[in-house]
This record gives C-alpha cells, sequence and structure tokens, in this order.
C-alpha cells in the first residue's frame, strides 16, 4: 500500500492524513526555519562544536524535509518557554514575596530548631510545635535533636581513645563510642596518627636523624612532587642574612660580583645589592674623616661632602668643622696658665718660647691645633727645677722669695701652701747641736723643746727628750752617775737603802733602782765568795786543811756537791803538782 495506490475508503482517509500533515508540517518549517537561522547566525562559536552538531543545527536553520516540523515545533516552544520564564522570574518573585507578606505561613525548619534549641535560644514547647510542624512525633523530635548534636570525627575518638585505654590498640575504647566498621578501623586509625610534617622533617634532617634517601621518602608520603623535593631540602637551611654574606665574603677574597650575589640570596632585592653593599660597608668614623682632611687641607674645604657620606646632615657640618680646631684638654690648659703660657711677657722672660720648631706649627695645624696653641704648649713642656732644688737656690741666694714663689706655682704648689713650704726648706737643729746650746746657755728649755718638735718629735715625746737633755747635761756638770753609786755600794761604803735613793735623786725609777742595787748586791755576794773559795784553796794547798775540812768549809758556803767534787779534784792535782815541784832526787 502507497499513498498512489489508494484502493479503499480507509486508504484514501490515511493518504489524505498523510498529505495534510506534511502540508502543516511545511507551514511550520517555512514559519520557524528562520528564526532558528537567525538565532544560530548569532552564535559565533558554532564553528567550534563537534561536526555532527554543527550538521544538525544547519538542518534546523535551513531543514530539508517536512519531517523536522515536529521537533522544530516542540524545540520552539520549549525555548520560547524558558524565554517567558526567565522573563517573568522576577515578577513571579515579587509576587512571591507579596503572598509571604500577607500570609506569613512560612515557619523554621526542624533543623533550624534543633539549632536554636541548642543555643537556648527557644522553648522546649516552641521546638515541639516546629517539629510537629513538619510530621515529627516528640519522640522523633528528640531522636532529631541527638542526631545534630556536635559530635567527635572518627580520628578525634580515636585520639581521645588512647587518653582513656590503651593507647597502643583503641578498638575496644572507640567501638564504646562509635561504630566505626572493622574493615575500615585500621584506615581511620592511620588517619588518627600523627605524622611528621615537612618542617619537622627538615629539622631531623638537619640533626642526622634521617638520611637523604629517608629525607625525600618522608617528605614524598607528606605529598610533595618529586619536581619539588630537592627545594625542600634546600629550604631545610637557613642561609646567612645578607649581612653576614658580606662580612664573610670579604674575608674569603670573594669578588663583587659573587658578593651581591649572596647579598639577594640573603633577601635583598638585585637592584638594591649594591646599594646594600654601600650602606654596610665600614666608614672612617667623623673624628677619622676630620684627622685626614686637616693632613691634606687645614681649611677642611671638602669635609661636608665628605660627612654627608656617613649619614652628617649638611646642618651639622660647621659643628664638626669647629670641633675640628681642636682645643686642648682642661689639664693641659691649666699647666699652661701656672706656666705662664697665657702671659706672654713673662713666658718670654723666661726665655719658653725659645727653640719653637717651626715644624711643630706645621704639624699641630694637622691635629687641629693654631700657632697660638702650638707656641703655648711649647713654652709650658718645659721640665722645671723641683721645690727641693728651688730651696738650694733661695739658700744659695741664687733666687729670691718672690722667684721661689713663682717657681712652686709653676709646680702647682696651692698658694696656702707655698709661706709653708718655704718655711721648712731651712734645716732645723740636729740633737747634739741642741744638747751643746743647751749646755753652753744659749737655748734655755723651752726652746730646746721647740727644737725638738722641729725635728719631728710630737709634744710627748719633746718634752721627754727636752728633760733627758736637761738632766744629762747636769749630771755630767756634777760628775756623779749611777756608776759611781754601784760602785759605792759594792765596796760597802754606802747600804742598800742609801743606794737606792740616790739613784732616785739622779731620776731613776724606783723599780729601776731596786732592781739595779740588787744586781749589785748579788754580784758582791758572788764576788766575795769567789774570795772565799780561793781561801780555802790557800789553806787546802798549804796543807792547813785536809780533804775533810776542805769539804766542810766549801759546804758551809752553800755550794752545790757537784761543784765541790769538781773543787776539790782540781786542788787535788794542783797540790801533786806542787809536791812534784818540790821534791827532787838531788
Amino acid at each position: 500500500m502507497s499513498l498512489k495506490d489508494k484502493a479503499t475508503y480507509g486508504e484514501y482517509y490515511w493518504a489524505m492524513q498523510v498529505e495534510a500533515q506534511k502540508e502543516f508540517d511545511q507551514k511550520i518549517e517555512d514559519a520557524l526555519s528562520p528564526y532558528f537561522s537567525g538565532l544560530f547566525a548569532d552564535m559565533p562559536e558554532i564553528a567550534d562544536l563537534p561536526t555532527g552538531t554543527q550538521n544538525f543545527m544547519r538542518a534546523l536553520a535551513e531543514p530539508h524535509s517536512p519531517g523536522l516540523g515536529a521537533y522544530l515545533t516542540s524545540a520552539a516552544g520549549e525555548f520560547s518557554a524558558e524565554i517567558i520564564k526567565e522573563a517573568i522570574a522576577p515578577a513571579m518573585a515579587m509576587l512571591r514575596r507579596l503572598n509571604n507578606r500577607r500570609s506569613r505561613e512560612t515557619w523554621l525548619n526542624a533543623q533550624q530548631a534543633v539549632t536554636l534549641s541548642q543555643r537556648k535560644k527557644i522553648t522546649d514547647e516552641y521546638f515541639y510545635l516546629l517539629t510537629a510542624s513538619e510530621g515529627y512525633e516528640d519522640i522523633a523530635a528528640d531522636s532529631l535533636y541527638s542526631s545534630l548534636l556536635p559530635y567527635p570525627s572518627i580520628p578525634d575518638i580515636m585520639t581521645w581513645a588512647r587518653y582513656h585505654g590503651d593507647y597502643d590498640n583503641v578498638r575496644a575504647t572507640v567501638w564504646d563510642k562509635f561504630d566505626v566498621p572493622e574493615d575500615d578501623f585500621a584506615l581511620w586509625e592511620w588517619l588518627s596518627w600523627q605524622r611528621l610534617n615537612t618542617i619537622q622533617a627538615q629539622t631531623l634532617l638537619k640533626r642526622g636523624a634521617l638520611s637523604e634517601p629517608d629525607f625525600y621518602a618522608e617528605i614524598g608520603r607528606i605529598g610533595w612532587h618529586s619536581a619539588d623535593r630537592n627545594n625542600i631540602r634546600d629550604l631545610s637551611y637557613i642561609l646567612p642574612n645578607s649581612m653576614l654574606f658580606v662580612q664573610g665574603g670579604l674575608i674569603q677574597g670573594l669578588n663583587s660580583e659573587t658578593i651581591l650575589d649572596n647579598i639577594s640570596k640573603g633577601d635583598i632585592h638585585p637592584d638594591y645589592a649594591q646599594t646594600y653593599l654601600d650602606a654596610v660597608l665600614t666608614k672612617p668614623a667623623s673624628i677619622d674623616l676630620m684627622a685626614y682632611h686637616l693632613r691634606k687641607d687645614p681649611s677642611l674645604s671638602t669635609l661636608e661632602q665628605e660627612l654627608k657620606k656617613i649619614g652628617i646632615h649638611p646642618n651639622y657640618t660647621d659643628v664638626y668643622k669647629t670641633l675640628a680646631y681642636q682645643i686642648p684638654p682642661v689639664a693641659d690648659i691649666i699647666t699652661m696658665a701656672v706656666r705662664e703660657a697665657f702671659t706672654p711677657t713673662i713666658a718670654a722672660k723666661f726665655g719658653q718660647y725659645q727653640d719653637f720648631p717651626p715644624d711643630l706649627e706645621k704639624y699641630a695645624g694637622q691635629k687641629g691645633l693654631s700657632k697660638e696653641w702650638a707656641e703655648r704648649y711649647w713654652a709650658a713642656h718645659w721640665a722645671l727645677p723641683s721645690p727641693q732644688q728651688g730651696f738650694q737656690m733661695l739658700h744659695r741666694g741664687v733666687i729670691d722669695r718672690t722667684e721661689l714663689d713663682m717657681l712652686l706655682r709653676a709646680q702647682d704648689v696651692m698658694p696656702y701652701w707655698r709661706d709653708k713650704l718655704t718655711a721648712i726648706a731651712y734645716r732645723p737643729l740636729t740633737r747634739v747641736d741642741v744638747r751643746r746650746m743647751y749646755k753652753q746657755g744659749v737655748l734655755n728649755e723651752r726652746e730646746v723643746f721647740e727644737s725638738y718638735q722641729d725635728q719631728g718629735y710630737d709634744d710627748e715625746n719633746a718634752e721627754r727628750m727636752a728633760e733627758f737633755t736637761v738632766k744629762q747635761t747636769l749630771a755630767s756638770l756634777s760628775k756623779f752617775t749611777s756608776s759611781d753609786i754601784i760602785k759605792a755600794f759594792s765596796n760597802r761604803m754606802i747600804d742598800r737603802s742609801t743606794a737606792i735613793s740616790l739613784l732616785r735623786d739622779i731620776d731613776i725609777r724606783p723599780e729601776d733602782a731596786n732592781y739595779i742595787v740588787s744586781t749589785a748586791e748579788y754580784k758582791r755576794q758572788w764576788e766575795f765568795t769567789d774570795d772565799q773559795i780561793s781561801g780555802i784553796r790557800n789553806l787546802y794547798k798549804k796543807r792547813i786543811y785536809d780533804e775533810n775540812q776542805t769539804r766542810d768549809k766549801l759546804t758551809k758556803l752553800n755550794l752545790p756537791a757537784d761543784q765541790i767534787d769538781v773543787l776539790m779534784q782540781q786542788w787535788f792535782y794542783d797540790k801533786v803538782d806542787e809536791l812534784d815541784a818540790t821534791w827532787s832526787t838531788a
């Protein structure tokens, strides 16, 4: 059966429908294809689409068969619906907002109700009302509340379990809190372990705890790409700062290019590396610059530019120029003053400017000293006679008191002490001179006392020396001494009390007088005993006393027994010698 062979009414009717549909589709194609053609023409990206897609879109724009009519109608309808939807969307939104404001029927959802309840912002009654509006029973709302409570993550639970159970086996403790699947437990446990981070791995490398292969493996596990691992290794080490790079490079003798490159490695921008190097290199101190320019140009005409290079503000150049021309220290100025360097007439009188060397002015100028200061230094440099030499010159009449006073002033002696030093320039009387002059009546007792004070004795000792001198002089004049008294006592011309009294009369202290007399008495007794022993010996040798009588006499002298034995032995041999000499064989 075909459209051309219509045998029955049904076939004829079907054929007419097909022809009508074809005609209808053709009308649709004719109506819609211009719009698709214009629409696709405004799309420049069509050329970038796949070839099949491009052919399909061209067929829609220029259909070759009425069969595309239904598709074009459907596509056009959907396209129009989307355009209308987008066009009326703002108006529909305004309509919805208007209706919402009027009806106010939008409620909080269950999750928002749980959040507000957790924050204690709503009552339990309001909470259950909101959850009921979404169809939750109270028990279900409670479960919803519990399900939305914050809960630790599985790694956090495992961390907690290590502190509240066996930290090497946390399964039982974890499962008490959370149902972690057994086949995933090892995974979750590994995720909960602490792992080395990049900085820690770098630190372990620097300390030698990780070898380089182990370090590379560790940072690979951390997540660093192989292309970045060498850079991460380099970042393990801190580079010296730019200042240290400069100092080390100078000591190592590196060239300027290398030093500048190293400065940039120390975080200084390469464009400013030379500026940084110029800034950190040591410059002369301001005092050194002034000293240098004084030697080269005493007028200091270029000093301002050089000071500016080391950071001195131009406003202060005059300050440095002024300070460059020195004023001597105060101590030197005082020395110049006391040596008359500020009174040229007096200094010239003493010849203090003589032999002034011309080069001194030149070199002093290079030190910042004017000619006047150089001359004052020269006038004050001469060595002065000592005060003692000045006293000698005064004694010999070489100088007078006025000139001596000038010398003492030049020697920095205070005015208060000059007269007093001059007063002690003369020698005091010696002790021998004092005794002789008192003996001759030249000095009285008061003058004797003062003379000893002049020699350096304090008042007490000066008084003693004066008293001694007086008594010694009187004793020598009377020719009566302690020796005379002791001699008279030893010869029994005076008794003990008389001897002591006489000694006290010549100012011997009582205790000393007793000691002297006692000593003389012992000596007198010992001499008498010696005389008795000599007499007994003579009688024994002459055989007037026999041995027994001799021993008896010696015993009465209170001699020790051993001494008696020694004496008897000596005397026995003396007597034998006499017998031998008396008897002969003639």
